[in-house]
């Protein structure tokens, strides 16, 4: 027990104490014993799954603590492919969400038979024809699979026997191909039932990986509660807590743990709330509940996107970058101090030496992020620019773009999630009245790579993913520029030069020059491009060389070359001078 406490100290700070001894039971016996104090209710008193208490005398504040189990533990990325893989799991989950799929009842229309593909294989295949005699044979037959098939094999003089056999057979066949394509298709309308609905039972917790590279880095895993946690209610004044609770023992096993806060009668039902404990503000509450609530303080979300004007400061904000010059030394050599090992490796200029100090250094480099610009002595020079955060953070660089210019064409519209989160989803729902269409893509602050970034055509995912970590939503872009049909990013390398306007008179000022490297580096999607199926990387992202991908290797010279082919009219010259005086 003493053990269990020390390794749980930081969970367990959460729980009162008088539940450690309890919890800790129940653990070692994996004791799931919910079932004596509460019950399933359905249909009462809401219209799904609601959870009560069934103990005579209820339950008192602080009396209990129940093991909740969960039913499924995933990843965005690879839920979908988890469904496909495992009916049980569907079943489960179709039941939990009370999801019901309609049986479609298919009516057969002759010219559509005609010309499917499928059946005029079949009929070729059994009727030993070309695929073009196969088709014709079902147009003169107006669909009819079997007159079809009658019509390219009997013999006038076959007997009737033989005639009733072929009909028996070929129809079996069609009636079971029917009856397997109408169960894939109700297999996949139910997972992608479930896919939509996963967002108003899933929650999260993080964890710590250690990757090949010895780095510890965190990740999120996002889990359904089995169904006794799943049928508990949303309340703004909630009587009881649900958590994840991981418990580190034989093995780490995760589970949920559930408690009262309130005293609760028999028959009462059990809630929690379902909003992140960060969000405080009441328009950004109702904005999450959107998950929840299917259209419910829609008109109030709407007013308020209506109303985020922003105004662009005049003029456009301007802040002169901190800029030293580098003293006179005469003839020794510069001192650099370096926490990047490829530099401290490579540099081989000979009027400059490594040096161990901060403090005694003329240049400083580092790969980490550096904020102490008030500490740097008269004189030290940096490989970062004081706030250059602005522009190398997603949010702050939408939020540096918004606040020059307001809203412009060359940038998509952007919701910092954390921030923005009811004028995003009154837009969401302001598109849906207006019968614009909803395709936003979601990013993480400030990871690289194309790590955890979606497309996304429902409002739930988007408001739910900004619980793994602060995120922005874009809109997608619907139209881009292809090559070869699929999409592509450009990385330029780009080197920003100042220096005085006067060497005499530093109080002038400074002048800045921004110079491109001509050579330029091409990431290509790929699969060509549609809109659809936007879990498929490898037609939506360009990012190929950090996963298990085919990589294409592409000079830039001869990118430009079969670009003005492709794009008739273009001449690269003319979109460089653009991309150009987008970088400055």
């Amino acid at each position: 027990y003493k053990q269990f406490l020390q390794i749980h100290q930081y969970q367990l700070a959460n729980i009162p104490e008088s539940l450690w001894e309890p919890l800790f039971k129940k653990l070692v016996q994996d004791l799931f014993d919910a079932g004596d104090s509460l019950e399933l209710h359905y249909g009462d008193p809401l219209d799904v799954y609601s959870l009560h208490v069934k103990k005579e005398g209820g339950l008192k504040k602080h009396s209990d603590i129940f093991l909740i189990d969960h039913a499924w533990t995933t990843k965005p990325e690879t839920s979908k492919a988890q469904l496909l893989d495992n009916p049980q799991l569907v079943e489960r989950l179709t039941s939990m969400m009370d999801i019901q799929v309609d049986e479609e009842v298919e009516e057969e229309e002759e010219e559509k038979v005609a010309d499917d593909e499928a059946m005029v294989q079949l009929v070729a295949s059994q009727g030993e024809v070309s695929e073009h005699r196969a088709k014709i044979a079902l147009q003169n037959e107006g669909g009819d699979i079997i007159a079809a098939l009658m019509s390219l094999t009997l013999h006038p003089d076959h007997d009737a026997k033989g005639l009733k056999n072929l009909e028996d057979a070929i129809g079996g066949q069609v009636r079971r191909d029917k009856e397997a394509k109408a169960a894939e298709k109700k297999k996949l309308d139910t997972i992608d039932k479930i896919m939509i609905e996963m967002w108003k039972f899933s929650q999260t917790y993080e964890y710590a990986v250690v990757d090949p590279s010895g780095q510890t880095k965190k990740e999120s895993a996002w889990y359904i509660m089995d169904e006794v946690g799943s049928a508990m209610g949303h309340s703004e004044t909630p009587n009881c807590i649900c958590a994840p609770f991981i418990y580190v023992g034989r093995g780490t096993v995760s589970y949920s743990i559930i408690f009262p806060i309130q005293d609760i009668p028999k028959g009462g039902m059990l809630t929690r709330d379902f909003i992140p404990a960060d969000i405080k503000d009441p328009e950004a509450r109702k904005a999450y509940m959107q998950v929840f609530n299917d259209g419910k303080d829609a008109a109030e979300l709407i007013a308020v996107y209506e109303s985020n004007e922003i105004t662009p400061i005049d003029p456009p904000f301007v802040k002169a970058l901190t800029n030293h010059r580098l003293a006179k030394k005469g003839a020794r050599k510069l001192r650099l101090y370096t926490t990047t090992e490829w530099v401290a490796t490579n540099c081989k200029l000979d009027n400059v030496e490594l040096c161990d100090s901060e403090d005694q250094a003329d240049m400083l480099w580092f790969s980490q992020d550096f904020k102490d610009f008030d500490k740097l002595t008269k004189g030290q020079k940096i490989n970062q620019f004081e706030n250059e955060s602005c522009v190398t953070f997603k949010q702050n660089l939408a939020a540096l773009v918004k606040l020059a210019y307001g809203q412009v064409p060359w940038s998509s519209t952007t919701y910092n999630l954390t921030t923005e989160l009811a004028p995003f989803v009154g837009h969401y729902l302001w598109n849906q009245e207006h019968n614009h269409r909803n395709l936003w893509i979601c990013k993480p602050w400030n990871l690289a790579r194309g790590l955890q970034i979606t497309i996304q055509e429902e409002l739930a995912p988007l408001v739910r993913l900004r619980d793994t970590g602060p995120k922005i939503a874009q809109e997608y872009i619907q139209t881009p520029v292809l090559y070869e049909g699929r999409k592509f990013d450009l990385r330029y390398i780009v080197l920003l030069k100042s220096s005085f306007k006067d060497e005499n008179d530093p109080s002038k000022g400074y002048e800045y020059q921004v110079m491109v490297y001509k050579m330029f580096w091409i990431r290509l999607a790929n699969q060509p491009f549609a809109l659809e199926d936007y879990d498929n990387y490898e037609k939506h992202f360009t990012v190929m060389n950090y996963g298990n991908y085919n990589l294409t290797q592409l000079l830039y010279t001869q990118f430009i070359e079969n670009f003005e082919k492709e794009h008739a009219g273009k001449k690269w010259t003319d979109i460089q001078a653009d991309i150009n005086e987008a970088i400055k």
